[in-house]
């Protein structure tokens, strides 16, 4: 593990910082407020197929780090030479994982990989696996399986399940979860928020002494909690519900409050309810059952769960929840004081995700369901 206080070499002042945020979008001569903008066209495209990216990690040679959920695979991408080359394989044993999941940043070329199947994390240096932290470890206990995400200055961003009852269980608006920031090195812990958990119903079977033995999870339609991104230099955002905002907390520990941002509620008729199910279709493949009618929500939420994409100047970009009338992949760009200064279109059929020094890298979906991973110029 890296040493925190050697994370600090190198970090973005503040003052840096916001004169980054400024250059943010190009915007039109005379043109002031938010500016919508488009990638340009992908500069290279992968041969290699993909089932469900779910994390992407751009290492200083230009090579990216990919995980891949659906193949439960680990590989190091080099665009230049159109080259995949699985890390480690599947299984228990030493460089092997049984899950691959989000990909984090603890420094300069070092990857924070948890391994939820095996309960630990894997650490990377560059392109393999070079450490295993254990199950016993006081951060993976005190995290229960919910990293959120990891900095360079030696902290996890942890989340804490609701303990879980036999039976069924409902979690909806009313209901909360702590964020926890832990010190790696020694498992200090310390609440620094509350999220709202997304709607969802638990199901859980036990035995006579109390312990899990069967559990289960089903979300309705639309169905968003309360989510946060911890960045590398440890500043932390939380993107809010009613209202629709980012909320900061700086490296050092102060607050800021976003203002509400542009969002017009959106109720969930037939229409919506139908283009929703045939975006799901299009995600994995295959039709969705329909749900009980009295399992969908009255409004369409502003962002999608898992929203945020790091943007290495400090900014964040937020997946908006598509609609029937605007289907496809808008992404609001917000800065560091909560404020939008711009957003990002995609087509349905592709995704953000993550972006490099220099490049976006892009998900793109067929109809079949399968991914294909494109690099694009970052503007």
């Amino acid at each position: 593990m890296m040493n925190p206080s050697a994370a600090l070499t190198g970090l973005v002042s503040f003052p840096a910082l916001l004169l980054n945020i400024a250059s943010g979008f190009p915007r039109p001569a005379g043109l002031q407020g938010p500016v919508g903008t488009k990638l340009p066209p992908a500069a290279v495209r992968l041969d290699e197929e993909f089932t469900r990216i779910v994390g992407l990690r751009e290492l200083s040679d230009g090579r990216v780090l990919v995980a891949d959920a659906g193949d439960k695979r680990l590989v190091v991408a080099d665009f230049e030479r159109k080259v995949v080359v699985q890390i480690g394989r599947e299984g228990g044993g030493p460089g092997e994982y049984a899950q691959v999941s989000p990909l984090t940043s603890l420094g300069p070329d070092s990857t924070l990989m948890p391994d939820p199947a095996n309960g630990r994390w894997l650490v990377l240096l560059n392109d393999r696996i070079a450490r295993t932290i254990p199950p016993e470890h006081p951060t993976i206990r005190a995290s229960r399986g919910g990293l959120k995400g990891t900095d360079e200055r030696g902290h996890a961003l942890i989340t804490t399940p609701p303990p879980i009852r036999g039976g069924n269980q409902k979690l909806g608006k009313s209901d909360s979860i702590a964020l926890l920031l832990v010190t790696l090195t020694s498992g200090a812990t310390d609440t620094i928020a509350r999220l709202r958990t997304a709607p969802l119903t638990i199901w859980a079977e036990l035995d006579n002494s109390g312990k899990v033995t069967r559990v289960g999870l089903t979300q309705p339609p639309f169905s968003v909690g309360e989510e946060p991104l911890l960045f590398p230099d440890g500043w932390l955002a939380i993107a809010r519900l009613d209202p629709y905002r980012v909320d900061w907390r700086t490296s050092g520990a102060r607050w800021v409050r976003g203002a509400p941002l542009p969002f017009t509620e959106r109720p969930v008729d037939t229409r919506e309810r139908e283009t929703y199910l045939v975006r799901r279709a299009s995600m994995t493949g295959r039709a969705p059952a329909a749900p009980p009618d009295d399992s969908w929500p009255a409004t369409i939420p502003p962002f999608q769960p898992l929203p945020f994409v790091a943007v290495p100047d400090g900014t964040v970009l937020i997946l908006r929840t598509p609609t029937a009338d605007h289907p496809g992949h808008r992404y609001d760009r917000i800065d560091r004081f909560g404020k939008l200064i711009g957003w990002l279109e995609l087509p349905a059929t592709e995704r953000l995700a993550g972006i490099g020094s220099r490049s976006a890298y892009v998900v793109s979906t067929d109809e079949d369901g399968l991914q294909h991973l494109q690099r694009h110029p970052w503007p």
